[in-house]
């Protein structure tokens, strides 16, 4: 649909001035679709428990039985080891019993410093204290293979690449509603069919399914975010963009109190995604989006939703809006043969000028940073010193304070401040963190959990910032264009996240620690992009170009706003004389 089709069409922000922009209608629908994104949330995650990589070391056949653990009744590595710790290059070595007559003494079993014999897969002994069973085991990604895990673990991510595409086509082509429960199947059964891949070609067959899992993970979570904000009005926008995320921290949340009660991963699996099959129900509650119906030229359908709307509402229905929109719809098909083809843009045009090839950079390198640090952290939380179950519980839980933060100051701050003071916390708290990794000391490893937490408080805030960011700072007729090159480069930060961890071997801190360099230069170079609040939304280019030219606001200025300021309505009342003037709405001839 052209600009000029758009404005003299049904505009749905105007039917929203008369009954309601977050009515009980739009509320309903709201909370109806937590429940989706709380299954977009809890897709995501399930690889942190299903493909956790236990603590491993070889059996000391003169010291150990087959019904030994890792751990000793101490809770501690058995008296005979030298060493508190095996490292990752010393779990697949068998070790040298020292001790006199080839006996286990306290201390007598240690590492040689050459490089030693291995030992088989069968004579492994696991740390079972987190998970009994998981695919790690089933299809022995250990030892030498041990760094398949996080190829298959970033397969998923691929899959949201892929995905993000084809699920915004549909989406944009046949209706979200289709898109979405075309979305929820998908998640559903692949990741439910993935726990039954067995045999020589289980491995390969559960890493197909896991690419259609991270197809339809993010294609759930990407329609239900679009609907909520399509169904309600400007004011609650940025509310409501940021709100929907919650339920997917809660989601994520759920999947850790599974985990805790089901320790076998194909359980696990089948109980995770198989009851995501009911939000199929949705179909027949959750209507179309008005916006969608009007851009599709459905209008008969988008009027009816209407009517429901100021029906449950307790509102009015204008009517005289629906007769203005025939009328126009007709003038304009009288009109469509005088008028000139429109410009067309590419996703070039992000790139030209100067100005605004750094600017589109500068924003792919923040969402690159925000995805990196976000699913870094939450697929890291399990491996960290302590109870697994806890730090994974208050690593998901700690994105519900990040999103309310951006709620309450965000309008206050503004997104430049904002952005940049997030991604600098969670880069900062990454290093640390990361230096902290492998220690023993109670004291050190509480700090270290409490830096991760602050970490994934940054770089969830910032996850919320770069979405509205993005949106009002690319015009109107590049828009879409540039929330998608962000996305596919953010989908690049979230692979590259989990292919870091390949380098602990080398050097334990090393992902964590990489991650916070990349987030910390994100927060600088935040620094440089012109702040956006109180603008209007760019709809050209050169309005692009000018945001921020002639704004006073400093970076550390904070202007307060009541709640009753940002979201009071002043509704308009219904005219009794619904009489439309055709002569008034007749379009001009070029």
């Amino acid at each position: 649909m052209s600009s000029k089709e758009r404005s003299l069409s049904l505009d749905y922000d105007e039917v929203l001035d008369y009954i309601g922009q977050f009515g009980i209608f739009q509320r309903k629908i709201f909370f109806l679709l937590w429940l989706v994104s709380a299954a977009g949330g809890l897709a995501v995650v399930v690889f942190a428990f299903t493909g956790l990589e236990p603590k491993y070391r070889c059996l000391v056949s003169p010291c150990d039985s087959v019904t030994s653990e890792y751990y000793g009744q101490t809770g501690l590595l058995p008296a005979w080891y030298r060493n508190e710790t095996i490292g990752m290059s010393n779990r697949c070595r068998v070790p040298v019993v020292s001790g006199s007559g080839g006996e286990c003494e306290a201390g007598g079993v240690t590492f040689a410093d050459e490089e030693g014999a291995t030992c088989d897969y069968e004579d492994l002994v696991f740390d079972r204290s987190v998970m009994r069973t998981t695919l790690i085991e089933e299809y022995q990604l250990l030892c030498g293979r041990s760094g398949l895990r996080t190829v298959y673990n970033a397969i998923y991510m691929l899959g949201m690449l892929f995905g993000s595409y084809i699920f915004g086509w549909i989406s944009d082509s046949y209706g979200r509603m289709k898109a979405l429960m075309l979305a929820v199947v998908t998640v559903s059964l692949s990741g439910f069919i993935g726990a039954f891949c067995s045999g020589p070609m289980g491995l390969h067959g559960y890493a197909f399914l896991r690419f259609l899992t991270g197809m339809g993970g993010i294609g759930v979570f990407m329609v239900c975010f679009v609907l909520a904000v399509e169904h309600v009005g400007y004011k609650y926008t940025m509310l409501i963009g940021i709100a929907i995320e919650i339920p997917f921290a809660l989601g994520e949340a759920l999947l850790g109190i599974e985990a805790y009660f089901i320790r076998d991963w194909k359980t696990l699996q089948i109980v995770a995604y198989l009851p995501l099959l009911l939000l199929l129900g949705l179909y027949w509650v959750v209507p179309e989006s008005v916006r969608w119906l009007i851009g599709a030229g459905r209008l008969e359908e988008a009027k009816e939703i209407i009517e429901n709307a100021a029906k449950a509402n307790g509102k009015k229905t204008p009517v005289h809006l629906f007769k203005t929109a025939a009328i126009a719809s007709n003038n304009l098909e009288n009109a469509k043969h005088v008028e000139s083809p429109e410009a067309k843009t590419t996703v070039l045009d992000l790139f030209r000028p100067t100005k605004m090839a750094l600017r589109t950079i500068n924003m792919c390198f923040q969402w690159f940073s925000v995805t990196m640090c976000y699913y870094g952290l939450s697929f890291a939380s399990t491996s960290l010193s302590g109870d697994a179950f806890s730090n994974f519980f208050l690593s998901v839980c700690i994105e519900i304070p990040g999103y309310i933060f951006c709620i309450l100051v965000m309008d206050c701050w503004g997104r430049r401040p904002i952005l940049s003071f997030c991604q600098a916390v969670s880069g900062i708290a990454c290093i640390f963190c990361g230096l902290l990794q492998g220690q023993t000391d109670p004291g050190l490893q509480g700090l270290q959990v409490f830096l991760s937490l602050l970490g994934k408080f940054g770089a969830s805030a910032s996850f919320a910032i770069v979405y509205v960011y993005t949106a009002e700072m690319f015009p109107t007729v590049i828009r879409n264009q540039a929330v998608g090159t962000c996305s596919l480069v953010a989908r690049i930060g979230g692979i590259t996240s989990l292919l870091l961890d390949l380098l602990k071997v080398y050097w334990l801190p090393a992902p964590v620690f990489i991650m916070g360099v990349v987030a910390t230069t994100a927060g600088a170079l935040a620094v440089f992009f012109p702040e956006t609040l109180g603008q209007k939304l760019p709809e050209t280019m050169d309005e692009a170009f000018r945001i921020g030219e002639n704004s006073s606001r400093g970076f550390c200025t904070f202007t307060c706003f009541s709640v009753k300021e940002m979201f009071d309505e002043e509704l308009k009342t219904v005219p009794r004389d619904v009489s439309v003037d055709n002569k008034a709405l007749d379009v001009e001839k070029e």
